[in-house]
């Protein structure tokens, strides 16, 4: 008797086991999967070639940015695309923190403007430099860089590192102010060029009284007639804080430019031609591209989505490989991201290239009269008074 209620009971607890475990089960897969994929991520890693340090912090990320980077990587090996993503410092902030470049609605005709007006600057300028270098032959680094430099549109590749014309790799942080360090990347790149100098000039005063944008987004063409007017101030005079602060704008300005201008009329993309050309005729280039997750994830390779809309992103551009069919960018998202805060992009790649601009370092060699100073600014403060028609820009 005893042995049959035993059997009873026995049986009824294991039916209700069974019924538990057919319950847990009917669960729906979905929360599977999410206790599933990290181990799957996990187990992929070892076959992902990419630098250990991204390695390294994608198997402590959280959830959610294994989960993305599973799928960008599903994507990329659909689309056969030529690079590879990781977990970047990048991926700890929104997209629209650090891509907040936009563009003027009228860039076409601001853009016929200010190259007349470039051209118009830079007659004057090349002739002051000739003036000066017959007197003082050999003197000015940028005459004698040109004869040594190997720069040539022709040229299969070339990389303005290996000249050490290129600053380092800046970090802009969660403030959309990526129009400012690709301004200044520009920048700095011709000051080394034209003056041998190295400068870490201030993007935070640009932000602050420079009227070409804030955190929440800019475009080059007023940050560089800034460069031109006033000058900036060095970073240990006014550090970057990442913020919309207001800051004295009668602190000394050092850097300051004397020309700039578009490498297409338009302000559109450039040939990769005419891009070669004028990154060996002026230095490092501020140009605009198309940014996406997998742009915030990009940590080695040839970058060679093709993602449509609108720019949003600033970068300074540096060389090229015609074997690898791509440009080489620094981006200001610090050395945790790419290959040290590198990208090699491909030619025609998220529109790459737009908004191509120039700007030349004012030299410390040979000195423009307070005069004719006088009349640049007011020149690029009034249009107006432009008495040349848009061309071709002095050689």
């Amino acid at each position: 008797m005893k042995n049959s209620k035993f059997l009873q009971i026995s049986s009824a607890i294991l039916l209700s086991w069974g019924i538990f475990q057919n319950i847990a089960l009917s669960q729906p897969i979905k929360r599977q999967q999410r206790i599933l994929i990290p181990q799957t991520v996990e187990r992929n890693l070892s076959q992902i070639k990419i630098n250990p340090l991204y390695l390294e912090r994608e198997q402590k990320a959280p959830l959610i940015i294994k989960n993305q980077l599973l799928e960008l990587r599903r994507d990329i090996n659909l689309k056969n695309l030529t690079f590879q993503v990781g977990y970047t410092s990048a991926l700890d902030y929104k997209l629209e923190q650090l891509a907040a470049t936009k563009a003027p609605n009228d860039l076409p005709t601001q853009a016929n403007i200010q190259n007349a007006l470039a051209a118009q600057i830079l007659n004057v300028d090349l002739a002051e430099r000739d003036k000066f270098e017959r007197v003082n032959p050999g003197v000015i680094p940028e005459l004698q860089l040109i004869k040594r430099s190997g720069c040539f549109a022709s040229a299969k590749s070339f990389d303005w590192r290996n000249l050490n014309k290129v600053t380092p790799v800046r970090n802009q942080g969660g403030c959309g102010s990526c129009w400012a360090f690709a301004t200044l990347g520009a920048y700095e790149g011709s000051n080394l060029i034209r003056n041998n100098t190295a400068a870490d000039a201030s993007e935070q005063a640009i932000i602050n009284w420079g009227g070409a944008g804030s955190c929440g987004g800019g475009w080059w063409s007023k940050a560089f007639d800034f460069l031109i007017q006033k000058g900036t101030a060095t970073e240990a005079t006014v550090p970057y804080t990442a913020t919309n602060n207001p800051y004295n704008p009668s602190v000394d300005t050092p850097y300051r430019s004397i020309a700039w201008g578009y490498v297409k009329p338009d302000g559109g993309i450039p040939t990769v031609a005419e891009m070669k050309l004028a990154m060996c005729k002026y230095g490092p280039l501020t140009v605009a591209v198309r940014v996406t997750p997998a742009f915030q994830g990009y940590v080695s390779g040839v970058f060679n989505e093709q993602a449509n809309g609108p720019i949003n992103h600033g970068v300074t551009l540096i060389g090229w490989d015609d074997q690898k069919q791509a440009w080489l960018i620094k981006n200001s998202w610090g050395t945790n991201w790419g290959d040290n805060g590198y990208m090699w992009i491909g030619y025609n790649s998220n529109s790459i290239g737009y908004g191509a601009a120039w700007t030349q370092a004012r030299s410390n060699f040979y000195k423009l009269s307070p005069d004719l100073l006088k009349k640049f600014t007011t020149l690029q403060i009034n249009p107006d008074l432009i008495k040349v028609k848009p061309g071709k820009l002095p050689r």
